[in-house]
C-alpha cells in the first residue's frame, strides 16, 4: 500500500516581515518548532539600501547559517537574496537575520523567508479502504 502524496509532509514558505536596525545586530524572524528541516531561506528588502562600506546578512537558526553573507550593499528594493545550506532544528528556535553594517545605511524593512519541511511529525500511515478489501 502506498501513501498519496497528501498525507507526506511537504515543503512549505514560511516568512516574516522584520524591520534591520541602521547598526550590525540580529532582527528576531521566523518561529519554527522542533523536528523541523530547512531547506533554504533568505532576505527581500523592501527599500532600498544605499551604497556603503559593508552591508551583509545572515539567516540563521544560531547554529547553521542558512544564507551567508548575502551583500546587500548598494542594492533596489525588492531585491530576494537567498542561500541553500540545509539544517536540522532539533528544538524550537528563531531562524534570524543578522546584519554585518559599516557604514549608515537607516533602517532597512523587508522579510525574512524558509522553505521548511516538519519532519517532528512523521507521516501518517494509511488506512484501509473498502476497495483494498478482498470479498
Amino acid at each position: 500500500m502506498s501513501i498519496v502524496q497528501s498525507i507526506r509532509p511537504i515543503p512549505v514558505l514560511l516568512e516574516k516581515d522584520v524591520t534591520l536596525a541602521a547598526t550590525s545586530g540580529t532582527a528576531v524572524g521566523i518561529a519554527v518548532p522542533a523536528g523541523v528541516t530547512v531547506l533554504a531561506a533568505g532576505f527581500q528588502n523592501y527599500t532600498t539600501v544605499p551604497n556603503i562600506t559593508t552591508y551583509t546578512l545572515d539567516v540563521t537558526d544560531g547554529t547553521t547559517v542558512f544564507a551567508n553573507d548575502l551583500n546587500f550593499d548598494n542594492t533596489a528594493a525588492n531585491t530576494n537574496k537567498g542561500g541553500v545550506v540545509p539544517g536540522f532544528i532539533a528544538a524550537a528556535d528563531t531562524i534570524d537575520v543578522v546584519t554585518t553594517i559599516d557604514g549608515a545605511p537607516g533602517v532597512i524593512s523587508g522579510r525574512v523567508w524558509a522553505v521548511v519541511i516538519d519532519c517532528g511529525a512523521g507521516t501518517r500511515g494509511a488506512a484501509d479502504v473498502d476497495r483494498d478489501q478482498l470479498a
